[in-house]
């Protein structure tokens, strides 16, 4: 179980079952096999900081390759979750061949790089 200390950590589910958790010095890859994601699968993740906002707006971003946003999901406040359908990622598999995807996070719309923080990669295989 991770505890809440300096650093910061977040959960990551699969539809509605925790399937990884994280800090900043853990290894960050999750890989989804794509003949078992089903049309309805989602990812959501539970974002805290040891300085939690309760309503500050908070953003999910999957990006591929250079930063190139292929979706944003918006949330409120840390440790609240936030949510994006694995169906886009896999759309954009099957036009770009693209098989890594990043996940950020970010905090009051500020989408500049020095303020997204890298959570984890989801490899499709």
């Amino acid at each position: 179980m991770t505890k809440a200390d300096t650093i910061d950590f977040w959960h990551v589910y699969y539809n509605k079952a925790k399937i990884r958790e994280f800090n900043q010095y853990s290894t960050r890859e999750i890989i989804l096999k794509l003949n078992k994601i089903k049309s309805g699968d989602s990812i959501t993740v539970k974002y805290f900081r040891d300085t939690p906002c309760s309503y500050c707006s908070t953003y999910l971003t999957v990006e591929s390759g250079k930063h190139h946003v292929i979706l944003t999901s918006k949330g409120k406040g840390t440790y609240n979750p936030i949510s994006f359908s694995l169906k886009d990622l896999i759309a954009y598999r099957m036009s770009s061949g693209k098989n890594y995807f990043d996940i950020f996070y970010f905090e009051r719309e500020n989408k500049s790089l020095s303020n997204k923080i890298f959570i984890f990669r989801i490899k499709l295989e």
